[in-house]
């Protein structure tokens, strides 16, 4: 184990000492880096797809793609500032024409935030005309569906968090509890209810049928607490994320977590879409970022007894697993794959030096593309940070991120070095 690991984990308990403790690491290796390169701060060549560096872009998470089929729109949020977490204040849905360069005013929209904007995405099947985003109507979280040809809207009852492939469904939860249990996440503009109520019955993770815009709840906070309960779930608050539906649509992964004594706890879970055939994949005190690779497998940052952190990858509903690019890919990231499944793209937090990689790990012939390093200013830090969130494009030949090397948030195209 590294020393930084090895200081990480002495630490954890303990997680804003921690976390004072890195940046001041952080910045004594910045400047002397800084000191020894005339200042240069190395970056890969990249594409920013505004001119007008005064308006700041993001699109959000990185499993979801802003290109459309063809590949000559992309979407991407304009946000009003970066500083601090939203309260309500309205972003812009935008549509960028990559022929033209230029970026159209779409409609705006309060829900969202710095992590994962407001979960806009292109509607399946053919991702052609619809998009879909959250939307506030009536003091009440809701999506929207925008027909770019008809600029005609209709309204879901529920907001979104993971969508089908085909359109036809999606999962949602309570972005009010996300947000107050996890800043950054959520939406603050709503009180949530469930505050205070440890793991309510009648909350958790909804389906909605997009079709009929009716939606149920399959599985409560209740269920997956007493779903191999132990003593370091009880008298604390427990809340889902990272909701994300298989290609085919009949199961989807979600994690749950809850927090004892300054410690964070994470299981990953897979379940049918109607909420049957709960199993748990990983629950090892600790998993991080997910991906399907296919509809059985998930490829995870997560812990294992006797492995340690790492990328493994799950067969879903048995307990089989293996290790990803053994000490290759050894930082958590956010991980998704090519568009034929064969090459796995993922990020990585600030190191020493507060600059974040990009890579690419071919599976097939055990290959590793270093894509490109960003600088992140140290104001980007804590709530506030700008993930990549790195996201092919539908035919695999160029990478999308968010990234705030050049000084506010900002959306970039980079080719990727696959051929």
């Amino acid at each position: 184990m590294s020393m930084e690991k090895s200081v990480s984990e002495l630490l954890r308990r303990t997680p804003r000492v921690r976390e004072i403790v890195k940046l001041g690491y952080q910045f004594c290796n910045v400047n002397l880096n800084r000191l020894r390169n005339d200042g240069n701060m190395t970056n890969t060549k990249s594409i920013c797809i505004n001119n007008d560096r005064d308006l700041q872009y993001m699109f959000g998470y990185y499993d979801k793609s802003p290109w459309d089929q063809d590949g000559n729109r992309m979407l991407t949020l304009q946000i009003p500032f970066s500083n601090r977490q939203p309260t309500g204040e309205r972003a812009v849905v935008c549509l960028h024409d990559i022929t033209t360069g230029d970026i159209h005013r779409v409609c705006e929209t309060e829900t969202w935030n710095l992590q994962q904007g407001c979960m806009l995405q292109w509607l399946g099947p053919d991702y052609s005309d619809l998009i879909i985003f959250n939307s506030l109507q009536d003091c009440k979280y809701v999506s929207l569906i925008y027909d770019l040809r008809t600029h005609q809207k209709t309204l879901l009852s529920r907001p979104v968090y993971s969508v089908s492939r085909d359109g036809t469904k999606a999962l949602s939860l309570n972005f009010s509890r996300l947000h107050r249990l996890r800043p950054g996440y959520g939406y603050s503009i709503l009180p949530d209810p469930t505050e205070g109520i440890p793991h309510p019955t009648d909350d958790g993770i909804w389906v909605l049928d997009i079709n009929n815009n009716k939606s149920k709840l399959i599985i409560s906070l209740d269920d997956i607490v007493n779903y191999d309960w132990n003593s370091t779930m009880d008298g604390v608050e427990h809340k889902f994320n990272h909701l994300e539906i298989n290609p085919s649509a009949k199961r989807f992964m979600f994690l749950h977590r809850w927090r004892k004594k300054n410690i964070g706890y994470s299981r990953l879970f897979t379940a049918d879409l109607d909420g049957r055939n709960i199993y748990c994949i990983a629950d090892d005190q600790m998993v991080s970022h997910s991906c399907w690779k296919n509809d059985y497998e998930i490829v995870s940052w997560a812990r294992k007894e006797g492995e340690g952190d790492r990328f493994f990858c799950f067969k879903d509903q048995t307990s089989d697993f293996e290790v990803v690019a053994k000490d290759v890919l050894d930082k958590d990231g956010h991980p998704s794959f090519s568009p034929d499944g064969r090459f796995l793209l993922s990020d990585t937090y600030p190191d020493k030096y507060r600059m974040r990689s990009l890579i690419i790990w071919d599976i097939v012939a055990g290959q590793k593309y270093d894509v490109g390093r960003f600088y992140t200013p140290f104001k980007y830090n804590g709530d506030l940070r700008c993930d990549l969130h790195p996201r092919w494009s539908r035919d695999g030949k160029h990478i999308c991120f968010d990234s705030v090397h050049e000084g506010n948030r900002q959306q970039y195209i980079i080719e990727s070095p696959i051929e």
